[in-house]
């Protein structure tokens, strides 16, 4: 496959990058669960999918917060890389 690059620390470098975008969108995803620890979940009353949501509101929410968290966490790489380095640049 010519498009793939073979695997080098440079690489292994930036897949960590994003796996740290992408683990930031699955936190803010776990904060949709309205059940799930209400008490300890800061993100229930922004993103939670509350019993009786309509399930294609509770999909736009869904989406919503992966969204936010991958926004949060690329923000925190951007800041802490220099430019050129980050899984994106």
């Amino acid at each position: 496959m010519e498009h793939v690059h073979e695997p080098t620390y440079e690489n292994s470098k930036t897949d960590a990058s994003l796996s740290v975008a992408i683990g930031g969108a699955t936190g803010f995803f776990v904060g949709t669960d309205a059940a799930y620890l209400p008490d300890q979940n800061f993100l229930v009353d922004v993103v939670g999918i509350k019993d009786g949501t309509p399930d294609l509101l509770g999909c736009a929410i869904a989406g919503t917060s992966t969204t936010m968290g991958f926004g949060v966490a690329q923000t925190g790489l951007n800041a802490v890389f220099p430019a050129g380095k980050c899984w994106n640049d």
